[in-house]
């Protein structure tokens, strides 16, 4: 494989692409023509790799029923012996059209209206609406943030946990979006809790690919053998390829894959899988290991680029280099009104980042936003949020 160009710059609009043709998802406000920095979509191609094996499958002529095969399997089990030397086993790994639903068949499955359900906030938004949605409640675990070095409660966890109404925790790791990659220690002191108390633990773990060259992710899994884990790993993150909704859920009792199996194939039918996807998974996981860390290393690039950047132009910004995701947590309450920030960014200077208010408590004056893009597009979206904060500065001293 040839050098990846990761400096050539996309214009994906009219693609149906949610990053870019649907910005005002986030907010009806948000002109068309915003720059998206929003998202955690890279602004990279799908390795070639990728393209042309969902290509030639394509031109076989036949999109019939399909099925995980051993080609699958063996691409899954692959991928995450070479990475985390984590052994899975093939009747573990369950195919799912996505995390966020595999997420709602877990809590439909494993809990019951009115339980509790451990999250640790700021965290990913789609949590809680799951919880709330399938008539859970939302118990917030929230992370101890001293000076963008963000820890677990663990005195708050433990009251939580053995708290006989909440019967679920979920675990984001790598945590989206302050970027923690939880410590062996860290994992075993949760894992021991749910164990101790019998609470189900659902560890989300689709960026774990995303972490720093110094730092190392460990799954769940290698880490406890409590048997009430279920891990969902994914390719989205990885290989970009968020838009194709594929998810693997490895769960590895006995009782729990009963259940499951109960849950998903006999209640929703998720029985067939659809053949792009599964080439397109055997491709990722079995050709796609120098893609990559290829663009893994241009990320870090960019996160260096990004501290050095808001050094200079931004120096009241707190922010710390995430260990994973390829996502940016920026505080910028010191310059002024989140809210009012947040509205000069989308409708005078027209880019779009997330304002970090909708990950929870904890997330007010932060705002999230993705590094995985060219350089230059990193830059002119840095560029325009200077100048909002400029223009806010200029309306607090008149």
């Amino acid at each position: 494989m040839g050098k990846l160009n990761l400096d050539e710059l996309h214009d994906r609009r009219g693609t149906d692409c949610v990053k870019w043709d649907f910005m005002d998802f986030v907010d009806p406000r948000v002109p068309k023509d915003a720059q998206p920095l929003w998202l955690s979509d890279m602004e990279f191609p799908v390795a070639k790799e990728i393209q042309e094996a969902l290509i030639n499958r394509i031109k076989q002529g036949f999109l019939g029923h399909s099925m995980p095969g051993s080609r699958y399997f063996e691409s899954v089990q692959g991928w995450y012996k070479r990475r985390f030397n984590w052994d899975i086993e093939r009747r573990s790994i369950f195919y799912s059209p996505g995390t966020l639903p595999a997420l709602g068949f877990a809590i439909r499955a494993f809990t019951k209206e009115g339980d509790g359900i451990i999250i640790q906030e700021p965290v990913f938004y789609p949590f809680a609406e799951l919880i709330e949605g399938n008539g859970r409640k939302v118990v917030n675990n929230q992370l101890i943030n001293e000076n963008e070095n963000y820890s677990m409660d663990f005195d708050d966890l433990a009251d939580k946990i053995k708290d006989p109404r909440n019967t679920m925790m979920i675990l984001c790791s790598p945590h989206n979006p302050v970027g923690r990659v939880w410590t062996e220690e860290e994992i075993k002191n949760v894992a021991d809790l749910c164990q101790k108390y019998n609470v189900l633990l659902f560890s989300d773990e689709l960026h774990c690919d995303a972490t720093r060259k110094d730092v190392t992710h460990h799954p769940t899994m290698t880490i406890t053998d409590y048997p009430k884990v279920i891990t969902a790993v994914a390719l989205g993150k990885t290989f970009n390829v968020g838009g194709v909704p594929i998810s693997q859920i490895i769960v590895r009792d006995e009782e729990l894959r009963k259940i499951w199996y109960h849950e998903t194939r006999l209640k929703h039918y998720i029985s067939f899988a659809p053949p792009l996807d599964m080439v397109l998974t055997e491709t990722a996981y079995s050709k796609c290991d120098g893609w990559v860390d290829e663009v893994m290393e241009y990320i870090e690039g960019n996160f260096d680029f990004l501290v050095e950047y808001l050094q200079k132009h931004l120096p009241l910004a707190n922010y710390k280099k995430p260990e994973g995701t390829f996502l940016a947590w920026i505080h910028l309450g010191a310059y002024g009104d989140p809210e009012r920030l947040f509205e000069l960014m989308i409708k005078k200077h027209k880019v779009l980042i997330e304002d970090g208010r909708v990950f929870g408590q904890g997330g007010s004056g932060y705002f999230r936003m993705t590094v995985a893009c060219p350089r230059s597009f990193l830059k002119e979206g840095l560029d325009k949020i200077v100048a909002a904060v400029n223009d806010l500065q200029a309306e607090n001293n008149k």
